[in-house]
């Protein structure tokens, strides 16, 4: 890879879109993801507590960065891993909504579905990334 490549705006889209082929890739680190997870579940419930109900979906931002980031710095089958998170946190909130009954408060309403989301999400991300690569295949 030549030296200027990876410098600037084009170089840096160039590297999140494809990885370089002779940069080793590894899988995602479990505990940043779980400490990122227990965050997001504590904030949201903080969020509710203090009442402000509608403000509690931004206790999903905190894992999706953290799978973007993971995906920024290269691990191995980054875009594969961030759509079955994505897909499978997703899945699991709904899920998650339809069967537990609404609480009567209603701030809390959206709190268990996306805690159950937020942690199946990066769970299912740091399983895909830990997938062994198929011997002969290059990865992007």
């Amino acid at each position: 890879m030549p030296d200027d490549e990876g410098r600037g705006f084009a170089g840096g889209v160039r590297r999140f879109v494809r990885w370089p082929r002779e940069v080793p890739r590894g899988p995602a680190q479990v505990v940043p993801l779980a400490r990122v997870g227990l965050f997001s579940i504590a904030a949201g419930a903080g969020i509710a507590a203090l009442g402000w109900g509608d403000q509690v979906v931004l206790m999903a931002l905190g894992p999706v960065y953290a799978m973007a980031d993971d995906v920024i710095k290269g691990v191995r089958h980054r875009w594969p891993g961030f759509a079955v998170g994505l897909a499978a946190g997703w899945g699991s909130g709904v899920l998650a909504r339809a069967a537990a009954s609404a609480p009567a408060d209603p701030d809390w309403a959206d709190w268990p579905a996306l805690a159950a989301g937020s942690l199946v999400a990066l769970v299912a991300f740091a399983a895909v990334t830990r997938l062994p690569d198929r011997p002969g295949t290059v990865q992007s």
